[in-house]
């Protein structure tokens, strides 16, 4: 595993971040999951190459490498992705969320629409207004990080713990968590990867997963009806983590909406159409 880049932020914070494909190509941001890293879009390498696509993959606060940001909100992300863009000399660029990095990158349309390309969601995490359509234990856990002090961090802390101590269990749990195209995908070509990725996130601690989870689930800050720009969003039908009816109910609040229902599941989506992924946000 490669160490990544890092840039110091106007604040301070160092931001560590990752590149694939191609390095004169088209850019796009990619922004991982609550559980991951920046290592997720190195499966986008061949595609992103074969496509002309540069691959910017920063990880958010608290996760890998990047510091962490006491009090963050949804609509901070947007600030760091461009002082990230800046220092790369990228003016405009597509933006890429996977899963809890879904709501993250609709920030970025929002706040700063004139340097987003197209936005690209994948498995994504979707707003409060649609949350009538969670699965209950889902909907509860998610509920308890957000009201109950100290549930979040308490939740992810032994995940941490065991990334960093007992790290076959760790990759055991993920895999007995994981839906059936998931659990085949694991033990595929991809699976090391996505096992890296997970781990890689909490490199520091729970922090960064025990602030995002709550983030993403509460209000974002900003009303997603009022976005300016096409979405694209592919969702499996067989996601236990984010039911397709969360993306179908997301999808009827957009103004300029593709959804691309498919048969597969929280990460084979992503993996199972990377390419068309990657593109569908440079339009």
């Amino acid at each position: 595993m490669d160490e990544p880049s890092t840039v110091e932020l106007p604040d301070g914070r160092d931001l560590s971040y990752a590149e694939y494909g191609d390095p004169a190509g088209r850019p796009v941001f990619a922004f991982h999951g609550v559980i991951g890293s920046r290592l997720l879009w190195s499966l986008c390498d061949d595609a992103a190459t074969d496509r002309g696509i540069r691959v910017v993959a920063p990880d958010r606060p608290g996760f890998g490498a990047s510091e962490f940001q006491r009090g963050r909100t949804l609509l901070d992300w947007p600030a760091d992705v461009c002082a990230l863009a800046d220092h790369l000399d990228i003016d405009r660029f597509g933006v890429v969320g996977f899963s809890g990095g879904g709501p993250h990158a609709v920030a970025c349309a929002h706040a700063v629409p004139g340097r987003v390309r197209g936005v690209s969601l994948v498995s994504t995490v979707t707003p409060p207004e649609t949350r009538e359509h969670a699965d209950p234990f889902n909907e509860s856990v998610l509920q308890a990080t957000k009201s109950v002090p100290g549930f979040s961090e308490a939740a992810f802390a032994s995940s941490a713990w065991l990334a960093e101590n007992f790290r076959p269990w760790f990759e055991a749990s993920l895999v007995a968590s994981a839906a059936p195209p998931d659990r085949e995908l694991f033990d595929g070509p991809a699976g090391e990867t996505l096992l890296a990725d997970g781990a890689e996130g909490f490199r520091n601690g729970p922090r960064g997963s025990a602030c995002d989870l709550p983030l993403v689930g509460s209000d974002w800050g900003f009303d997603p009806r009022e976005l300016s720009h096409r979405v694209d969003m592919y969702h499996g039908r067989a996601d236990e983590t984010v039911n397709p009816d969360l993306a179908r109910a997301f999808g009827d609040l957009l103004p300029e909406v593709d959804l691309y229902l498919t048969d597969d599941a929280h990460y084979s989506t992503l993996v199972a159409n990377r390419g068309e992924i990657l593109e569908s946000a440079l339009t």
